[in-house]
């Protein structure tokens, strides 16, 4: 059985669509670089798992303020004592 033969031009598309791809990765990498700390003198893949960290503790941090807020606005709601009591820190 004959293989399928390509024309040359599906072939320049598809080394055309590899390129642009390769670019817009080097891209993303260069940005994740910049955003992660420690980013710039890292192996793309340790960069990877540095910004899946990364991401986990920005995400922990965003729980913790939201925990923090919804915290003083009960205490807020509550009546502010003129002692300024903060004995709910």
């Amino acid at each position: 059985m004959e293989g399928r033969r390509r024309s040359p031009g599906q072939a320049g598309r598809r080394r055309r669509r590899r390129a642009a791809e390769t670019a817009l990765m080097s891209r993303k990498v260069r940005e994740l670089r910049r955003l992660v700390s420690g980013g710039v003198a890292m192996p793309a893949d340790r960069l990877l798992l540095r910004t899946a960290d990364y991401i986990v503790r920005l995400q922990a941090r965003i729980e913790l303020l939201r925990t923090i807020s919804e915290l003083v606005a009960v205490k807020n709601h509550g009546g502010c004592h003129a002692d300024g009591d903060a004995s709910w820190l």
